[in-house]
């Protein structure tokens, strides 16, 4: 799925999501495909809690908690301690 389609089928919800297709550009992480892994509706600490589940087990993949009321997925790659960030624009 793309972002679009990620926010239209999961309106204003938290979600772990997987970047299956990704590059960077510069210091931005540009996702192009998104494998969503879990909805948690208005329960942030949920989904923050599978990620570090997740991200415990399989390091390699590429996670993230994110929440569908952004208009863009602004992911600045900050490397320090093998971990991605996610900021506002």
């Amino acid at each position: 799925m793309t972002w679009e389609e990620v926010k239209k089928t999961y309106p204003n919800q938290w979600l772990l999501i997987e970047a299956i297709e990704a590059h960077t550009e510069e210091n931005k992480r540009i996702v192009n495909q998104i494998a969503v892994i879990n909805n948690f509706c208005d329960d942030n600490n949920k989904a923050l809690q599978q990620y570090l589940q997740l991200h415990r087990k399989y390091r390699e993949r590429e996670l993230y908690v994110v929440h569908t009321s952004r208009p863009e997925l602004d992911i600045i790659e900050q490397r320090w301690s093998g971990v991605r960030a996610i900021y506002e624009s």
